[in-house]
């Protein structure tokens, strides 16, 4: 849920509503739906500042998400969607796009564990804090100084893994 008064970009995406196992993908763009999938602050893109280009980033960042390079568009499903300018502005009100990938690019896509934040997906071997553990916070502490995502100072951050140990290795 948004903060009140504060822009949002939301970024939709197509997900197949059905997948086979082992299988390509079905095409058929019945089977396709889009959802929302990514959610940017205005604030928080503006905060960072190394952004010249935020639309290419925003691009970007939903092309890693999906593993399928795309476009971002204004409208979903109209016959020739426009497409965004990536050398404006930020937006200062909240905006929706579309993502847009041709049906080659979604052959190649892969999708995100939707429980990748599951803790519970793989047993942990152990309920005790490794000595690892404590070294993997210190040694983000020394390298980055600050938070990579808010700018914060570390001290007052969590270092997290982009995918938790308790996953596995086959994630």
């Amino acid at each position: 849920m948004e903060p009140a008064g504060q822009a949002v970009i939301s970024l939709y995406a197509q997900y197949p509503k059905y997948v086979m196992p082992d299988m390509e993908l079905d095409l058929d763009p019945r089977n396709w739906e889009w959802k929302g999938c990514l959610s940017f602050p205005v604030s928080q893109l503006t905060y960072l500042g190394f952004l010249s280009k935020p639309y290419k980033w925003i691009r970007y960042a939903t092309g890693a998400v999906l593993g399928a390079c795309g476009e971002l568009r204004i409208e979903q499903d109209l016959p020739n969607p426009t497409p965004i300018n990536y050398d404006v502005a930020l937006s200062e009100t909240s905006i929706d796009l579309y993502y847009h990938t041709i049906n080659e690019k979604k052959q190649q896509m892969f999708l995100i564990d939707p429980f990748i934040s599951n803790m519970k997906t793989v047993p942990l071997s152990s309920s005790q804090r490794s000595s690892r553990q404590g070294g993997f916070c210190m040694d983000m502490q020394n390298q980055d100084g600050s938070c990579v995502v808010s700018g914060a100072i570390s001290e007052i951050c969590q270092a997290a893994h982009l995918v938790p140990h308790s996953k596995g290795d086959k994630v």
